[in-house]
């Protein structure tokens, strides 16, 4: 539809009510940046160059704020934002043969290219994660397994480390935490899409998910109830909760998405929701309720 649309919660209505749309071509992902008291929205696109737009009080909408170095992002496939040592960071993944995943840093008045992280490999995804108090970067690629960079404290820079043996054409990847331990999720489009866990050493398998046409596997939680959705271009996207007497995600509920490309869980003072982003039709949210049934 060539727009970011930026929704608010109406207290009055009770619902989600549109507060600006940010428009574009061929727009692949809009990820809102907090800097101090600045709202940014990063704006990739397929076409034309991506974009930022920052949030004017005076206008209450977003106004362009800068360009992107257009000659570094050819196909923009993922945008991450990460924080290392109170400085702000975004790394775009680039998905074209000839791309380049760069990181961004800003620097007080925008966002500059600060490292180019490798070329030639058609990367899909990139998470930053917390490895034992270290930064760290996964990759994922078109063309190769996932490969772990960690952050050099001399050099400011990211350095590869390490890469997750037999784990092809990976096409996102998910961190989260759970009872201190570190997790991913690795999202296959066809077969089965895993879930691993840091042992103080490597991240080790503990669960398959067979995936239908899978584009995302996000982990989120509400409270003390953690999930996994599992995307499906082809059939219902399921829900995982996680069983922690049995540590295994068990299948929770099915919902239908047309062509679901990501999941985000949102809160509200009293509320939690889940929404599911559509690329064929539209974008759903659903509610998430606690029913207690101990009366």
């Amino acid at each position: 539809m060539e727009n970011c649309m930026v929704l608010e919660w109406d207290h009055i209505e009770m619902n989600f009510r549109s507060y600006d749309n940010i428009t574009g071509q061929s727009i692949v992902g809009c990820k809102a940046i907090l800097v101090g008291d600045q709202v940014f929205v990063v704006v990739a696109q397929l076409f034309g160059g991506s974009h930022i737009y920052k949030f004017d009080e005076s206008w209450t909408k977003f106004v362009k704020f800068q360009d992107i170095e257009v000659s570094r992002i050819s196909k923009p496939n993922d945008i991450e934002l990460f924080e290392i040592d109170s400085e702000m960071f975004f790394v775009i993944a680039d998905s074209s043969k000839a791309g380049l995943s760069t990181v961004y840093k800003w620097n007080n008045k925008g966002f500059y290219s600060y490292q180019s992280l490798h070329e030639w490999f058609r990367d899909t995804d990139a998470e930053f994660l917390d490895i034992d108090g270290k930064s760290h970067l996964i990759l994922s690629s078109r063309s190769q397994v996932p490969i772990i960079l960690q952050w050099n404290k001399a050099s400011k820079k990211f350095v590869p480390h390490s890469e997750i043996p037999n784990m092809e054409d990976v096409l996102a990847v998910k961190s989260f935490r759970m009872q201190d331990d570190l997790y991913i999720t690795l999202t296959r489009f066809i077969g089965d899409s895993r879930v691993m866990k840091w042992n103080s050493k490597q991240f080790v398998e503990i669960q398959a998910l067979p995936s239908r046409g899978a584009m995302t596997l996000q982990p989120f939680s509400f409270k003390n109830n953690y999930y996994l959705a599992l995307g499906s271009d082809y059939t219902f996207s399921q829900i995982y909760q996680w069983d922690g007497e049995k540590k295994i995600f068990r299948l929770f509920k099915e919902i239908y998405v047309q062509a679901p490309r990501s999941f985000t869980a949102v809160s509200t003072d009293r509320r939690d929701f889940f929404f599911a982003s559509s690329f064929k039709g539209n974008t759903q949210i659903f509610e998430h309720i606690t029913i207690d049934l101990s009366l």
